[in-house]
């Protein structure tokens, strides 16, 4: 795989439940998939090293994720006059220049892009609680701060269109949020992606560098969404949500966060389930939400047949207009 750098400048909440079953689930023959679009073939990682405010990071998603819907409004637009051209002048042509015109605005179609952060401390509501929780629940969450933080700003709750339950964002969690167009892959439902996303996330866990070596952190998928370590704990969690094929959110992947954030509280619905983090698994490892970030974007890369992936640490970039 090419990788080139480019320099520029979550009280019960939720209906109690069981704690998931941990043995292994067979993981399916990795999904074959390519890209059918030349846009396709690169994916652009813009990478946020410095800890953002949640809020900031949603606002830079969404205006990225509506370059894509804007452009896939022009393609729409575009093939639909030529259909419509051709059903009232069946001999009808376009000339070179015509061609040259329309070639030139098709290929100005967005890359797929992998947003990474590390957000300031912020609880997280997902459509399965939008309707249900309180104002009291919220206040909750606001209002909790761990012994180790209290020097540190309350967390914030913020709800969002992704899918699932409450989960928590704060430092030392790597959070990658993914824009793309599932179409611009072949024969690629959002199902598809959420099991790489998943796929990567184990990769990314067993091969990240330490030095010479590998981590080797071996985690596991069980029939409740997210990534699981053998004992139980849970490292990461996933939701997305699509809007005409395009995607937006992704996954939190647990660096080094201060799990009381997590664990104060019913994450994911699942009453008995606790979180859990590289920190926390392999104590003497010295990994970095940085070091899980590339490793990540490489090895969802991999999975979705992308060799190509450029690297672009976008902190001076004023992305929040």
């Amino acid at each position: 795989m090419l990788v080139s750098r480019i320099t520029a400048r979550s009280s019960s909440l939720i209906k109690t439940s069981t704690l998931p079953s941990l043995s292994y689930i067979p993981i399916p023959k990795a999904y074959s998939t390519y890209p059918i679009d030349e846009s396709a073939k690169t994916i652009r990682h813009l990478q946020f090293k410095n800890r953002i405010p949640f809020e900031k990071g949603l606002r830079i998603q969404e205006k990225l994720a509506r370059v894509q819907l804007d452009m896939k409004d022009i393609h729409s637009k575009i093939q639909k006059k030529l259909t419509d051209l051709q059903k009232e002048h069946v001999n009808a042509t376009i000339n070179e220049n015509e061609k040259k015109i329309i070639d030139n605005i098709l290929a100005m179609k967005p890359n797929p892009i992998v947003l990474t952060f590390e957000f300031e401390p912020t609880y997280t509501g997902g459509k399965r609680v939008k309707k249900v929780i309180t104002k009291e629940q919220m206040a909750a969450f606001e209002e909790f701060v761990p012994l180790e933080q209290k020097k540190n700003p309350k967390p914030k709750f913020v709800q969002v269109e992704r899918g699932g339950q409450i989960t928590f964002h704060g430092p030392g969690q790597m959070v990658a949020y993914i824009i793309m167009d599932l179409k611009s892959f072949h024969d690629y439902p959002a199902k598809c992606l959420v099991s790489d996303i998943e796929q990567a996330t184990i990769n990314t866990l067993e091969n990240i560098p330490i030095g010479e070596e590998k981590l080797h952190l071996k985690t596991m998928r069980t029939e409740n969404t997210g990534v699981w370590t053998k004992t139980g704990g849970k490292i990461a969690s996933l939701g997305i949500h699509v809007r005409r094929s395009i995607t937006t959110h992704g996954v939190a992947i647990n660096v080094n966060p201060d799990l009381s954030y997590l664990n104060s509280f019913e994450m994911c619905g699942l009453s008995n389930a606790k979180a859990t983090s590289i920190k926390d698994q392999v104590p003497d490892a010295n990994i970095t939400v940085e070091d899980v970030a590339i490793t990540f974007v490489k090895e969802l890369a991999k999975l979705l047949g992308v060799k190509r992936v450029e690297r672009m640490q976008a902190d001076d970039i004023n992305l929040d207009q």
